[in-house]
């Protein structure tokens, strides 16, 4: 019997939980059997941590309108507008987005989708709304009707607005909203005639001084039309309606008066007035206020305030107004009647206003002492009254606090400016004219000091160069403990003013050791100042920079960058790229610009173009950044991405700059497409947008590609179009013009040229002369150009400079004159114009020239050792030229060996002069060294490859050249006895990168076998 009853017990459980899940499945099946369950995918979603209900409450269509992610209406809305379509596309891509929505929300969607775009409405789009709301018979469209008659007013459609509004004539379409915006419609369109027909079903939103309504704003649309009937001189006619629709109350009238509150409308002011009094309306302190702004005279401002004393209307905005109108009409009698009303304890804006008046130079100072009227006006109103003004008054009664020796006051007043920002404003104020004394007195005055206020008064140390004050001022901060990272900071300003780096040095030490970890503004100031005073020092401040975990922003990239000249090594280069990529924060605009200036600074086109590469998907968004990213290319010689660059910029609606356009000029007339550059400025000037930033600068770039190119009657028509053109030339303009005269043997023009200047105004400078001493040397007019060095010299506005002396030598070197060519030398050294690299380049030219390779040689030495030069590329070149020419060819091997060894990088004229030299030489071995070494292949010259620090620096700047290569190769195939030896090279050469190959080469090499 055991057994049985346990068995029917477990019978009956079981019962239970299969009616349990029995009805489960029911209820399962009647709340979600519209959801089909996908094979693959689960059926159950996590939801968000908000509530349920929250998780699943479908948006209203409103909050889908006023939500752009819920709108479906806006983002494709938004894309089609910025390629201008028509309203037809617009009306085809709303019908096909509202198709997909349900009848009752669309025309909630558009209504929100005007209401999101607000200005990035057009008229095509409201048009294309309108039609759609035809064609798909919105249901419950007040709002949309609304939001289309706003849209229409937006575009300034006046009459697709008038057309629509009476469509929504009929009562039962109409509403207060639509009444409302059909008057607003009408005084946005100037139509005051409309808007006084349309004011009576508009009234009710006036007649009981009714808030405004989430469709208009009554308030401010009645002052829009009391602005229209002023404007339009109906007045009269705006009063009677006023009258006769019962609009005659606080609202409307403050409206009227506050647009009537000009100095040219006082009568129209009288005549509110009078009607004012007729419809027995009192006037509110704010219409005592316009009146008395409007006062013609101080008289009337003296009565208009009488008037509101006796009719208790004075108000602070009435004094405010009365200390106001004393000060336009500089009158005493109104200042002190306004001083006269003023409370214990006056508003912020009165005692603003009054202290003015006072201050020096206000009608109540005149004949007193102005501030101890100003202190006497604080200790009977200001005095613990506890808030503060504005700065220009704040500062009146610190300014006779000062003066008088008011030391109580002083404190008082300041410790009054509770905020520290109000008392630091206060301080720079004075530091700004130059006081520190009256700076260092305000931050005594200050009972509480704290960091920013000491920052604050350091900085005003170091503006007015006090370093004994700042350090007293940097001890009391230390001593009170404030002292934080922005203090440190600033006193390492102060010692870099005064050009002591060591105690900068000794200063960071101090600062680690009172536990302040120097920051990157530190390590910047820092640099900033190494760099100017000890270059040599910069890399290891970056090294400290990195030991305390301090990484580089962009400020100290800048400044690295700056720091690159042309002067500079190639690992000086590599380094200063290699902070960049140290920097944790992305690249910038105005950072890929400093590199570019720097690759372009120091020549390194190779890791200006890496650097070209690896910004490539940066957005940029500058004109500025264009131009240099177009410099860049353009000193790369790459003009298809010089053209890209500045398509790309255009395409996306970048206006450009003066330095944008003068950019990609220099860089197309550089590259040899001068008449594209000249195109190009053609089309600027075409377009009104970019038109005035076309300058004479920017035509430099093309008169100088013209001139380079002989092709003076181009450069001379240039000039003739720019003269039409009035463009201002400058002394820049016409020396460019002065120097194409010289190259071109043109030099009848050049008196032209200086008549033209003097009728602009324009004095001619050294450059202008040194460009007319060029001409004279190169058309073998030499004594010319000796004389006018004798006028230059006899004139105290004109020193010749080492420019003027190089041109000399240079013509010197032209007829072979080698003495008179030293000579110059001579006078330029006794005048105390420094040779430059430059000049030895000449000197050797000259030597050389002259037959006097040892002269060029010892000419350099003695340079060299007297005035601390170091050879450039130049220079070299021509030794190696000097001893090509001589037939002195190991010489010029031995001269290429000392460059590489000194780690002067060679270019494409030291391989083209060696090989040459070898040519005439027939040292066929040499020229096979000669090409490997340049195209960085086994087998380098050994000579050049043992004093080279590596291959790299043995491979030329700017690439072999095509000819040099051809010709060297046809030299061999001619009389080397090694048949094979000009096929072997050139096919190495084929295979190495970099370098220019003529394809007709292997051609003209077979029919020589």
């Amino acid at each position: 019997m055991a057994i049985l009853k346990t068995v029917m017990d477990v019978i009956a459980a079981a019962q239970t939980e299969i009616l349990i899940f029995m009805i489960a499945v029911c209820a399962h099946f009647l709340l979600f059997s519209k959801h089909r369950v996908h094979a693959g995918k689960s059926s159950v979603k996590k939801l968000p941590k908000e509530s349920s209900k929250n998780a699943i409450e479908k948006p209203s269509p409103r909050r889908a309108a006023g939500d752009s992610s819920a709108n479906p209406l806006l983002r494709p809305v938004t894309a089609l507008l910025s390629e201008r379509p028509s309203r037809d596309a617009l009306v085809a891509e709303l019908s096909r987005r509202l198709g997909m929505c349900p009848q009752k929300d669309r025309a909630e969607l558009v209504a929100g989708l005007l209401s999101s775009l607000t200005k990035g409405v057009t008229r095509d789009l409201v048009g294309a709304c309108r039609s759609v709301a035809r064609e798909l018979r919105f249901e419950g469209a007040q709002r949309l009707n609304e939001m289309m008659l706003r849209s229409y007013i937006l575009v300034r459609a006046k009459d697709d607005f008038e057309s629509f509004l009476a469509e929504l004539s009929a009562p039962s379409r109409a509403s207060q909203a639509i009444a409302l915006l059909a008057l607003r419609g009408a005084c946005t369109f100037g139509d005051v005639d409309a808007a006084f027909d349309r004011l009576p079903g508009a009234a009710s939103a006036w007649q009981a001084d009714s808030k405004a309504t989430p469709s208009a704003t009554p308030q401010q649309l009645f002052q829009q039309l009391a602005r229209l009937s002023l404007a339009q001189d109906k007045l009269p006619r705006l009063l009677e309606e006023m009258r006769a629709h019962s609009l005659v109350n606080s609202g409307t009238m403050q409206a009227l008066f506050q647009e009537c509150g000009h100095a040219d409308m006082w009568e129209r002011l009288q005549t509110v007035k009078e009607f004012a009094s007729t419809e027995g309306f009192e006037l509110t302190p704010a219409c005592c206020v316009s009146l008395i702004r409007a006062a013609p005279n101080a008289e009337t401002g003296i009565q208009l305030i009488k008037d509101a004393v006796v009719s208790k209307r004075l108000s602070k905005e009435v004094l405010v107004a009365g200390a106001s109108a004393a000060a336009s009409f500089n009158d005493s009698d109104l200042a002190k009647l306004v001083l006269e009303h003023l409370p214990a304890a006056p508003s912020p804006e009165a005692a603003h206003g009054l202290l003015l008046l006072c201050s020096k130079g206000g009608p109540l100072a005149a004949g007193c002492d102005s501030d101890a009227l100003v202190l006497e006006l604080y200790e009977a109103h200001l005095s613990g009254s506890g808030f503060g003004l504005e700065a220009r008054a704040e500062r009146v009664v610190a300014e006779a606090a000062l003066r008088h020796g008011r030391d109580d006051v002083l404190a008082s007043w300041v410790g009054q400016l509770s905020e520290v920002s109000r008392q630091v404003l206060l301080l720079k104020s004075f530091s700004k004219d130059r006081r520190l004394g009256d700076c260092m007195a305000i931050y005594r005055a200050c009972s509480e000091k704290s960091a920013p206020l000491c920052n604050a008064m350091l900085d005003a140390c170091v503006d007015n160069g006090d370093l004994v004050l700042a350090e007293k001022v940097m001890g009391e901060a230390l001593d009170a403990k404030i002292a934080d990272i922005v203090t440190y900071n600033t006193m390492i300003k102060a010692y870099l003013r005064q050009g002591g780096i060591r105690r900068v040095r000794a200063f960071v030490e101090t600062m680690q050791q009172k536990g302040m970890k120097p920051n990157s503004v530190t390590y910047n100031e820092l640099l900033d100042g190494v760099i100017r005073e000890r270059p040599e020092e910069m890399w290891g401040v970056i090294s400290e920079m990195r030991a305390v975990g301090c990484r580089p922003n962009h400020v100290t990239c800048s400044i690295v960058l700056k720091s690159v000249s042309k002067t500079s090594r190639a690992n000086e280069v590599e380094q200063a790229l290699s902070v960049v990529d140290a920097m944790d924060d992305p690249m910038d605009e105005v950072l890929l610009s400093s590199i570019c200036e720097a690759c372009i600074r120091s020549g390194r086109t190779d890791l200006l173009r890496r650097q070209l590469e690896r910004q490539g998907s940066m957005q940029i968004k500058g004109a500025q950044t264009y131009g240099s990213i177009i410099r860049a290319y353009g000193s790369l010689n790459d003009v298809d991405k010089v053209w890209d660059t500045w398509r790309e910029m255009r395409k996306r609606c970048i206006v450009p700059t003066s330095v944008t356009i003068g950019c990609t000029v220099e860089a197309l007339a550089a590259n040899g497409q001068v008449d594209a550059a000249y195109e190009l400025i053609r089309e600027q000037l075409a377009d009104p947008q970019v038109r005035p930033l076309v300058n004479a600068v920017i035509f430099c770039s093309v008169l100088k590609g013209f001139s380079h190119r002989k092709r003076f009657d181009r450069v001379w028509a240039v000039y003739e179009e720019m003269k039409a053109a009035k463009l201002e030339c400058s002394v820049v303009t016409f020396n460019t013009l002065v120097d194409a005269c010289a190259r071109s043997g043109e030099m009848g023009r050049v008196p032209q040229l200086l008549d033209d200047m003097g009728a602009q105004g324009i004095e001619p400078n050294l450059i202008t002369y040194t460009a007319v001493i060029k001409g004279y040397c190169q058309h073998k007019r030499l004594d010319s150009a000796f004389e006018l060095l004798e006028d230059m010299k006899r004139s105290r506005n004109l020193i010749p400079d080492e420019v003027t002396y190089n041109t000399l030598i240079d013509g010197c070197a032209r007829y072979g004159m080698y003495e008179r060519g030293i000579a110059v030398l001579r006078e330029m050294k006794e005048n105390g114009v420094p040779p430059s690299n430059f000049t030895l380049s000449v000197l050797v030219k000259l030597a050389s020239r002259c037959k006097r390779p040892d002269g060029a040689f010892e000419l350099c030495e003695k340079i060299c050792a007297e005035y601390g030069l170091r050879l450039c590329v130049h220079v070299f070149n021509n030794l190696i030229h000097a001893c090509t020419s001589s037939g002195d060819f190991p010489r010029a091997l031995k001269v290429a060996a000392r460059m590489l060894g000194e780690r002067v990088r060679p270019d494409t004229r030291t391989y083209s002069l060696l090989l040459w030299g070898a040519l005439a030489e027939r040292a066929q071995d040499d020229i096979a060294g000669l090409l490997r070494a340049a195209a960085r292949l086994p087998g380098a010259h050994p000579m050049l490859l043992n004093a080279a620090s590596s291959a790299m620096a043995l491979t030329p700047k700017g690439g072999l050249s095509r000819e040099a290569v051809s010709e060297a190769l046809e030299g061999i195939a001619n009389f080397s006895t090694d048949k094979d030896l000009a096929g072997n090279l050139l096919r190495e050469l084929r295979s190495a990168s970099g370098v220019s190959v003529d394809p007709r080469l292997p051609m003209r090499l077979a029919a020589r076998r």
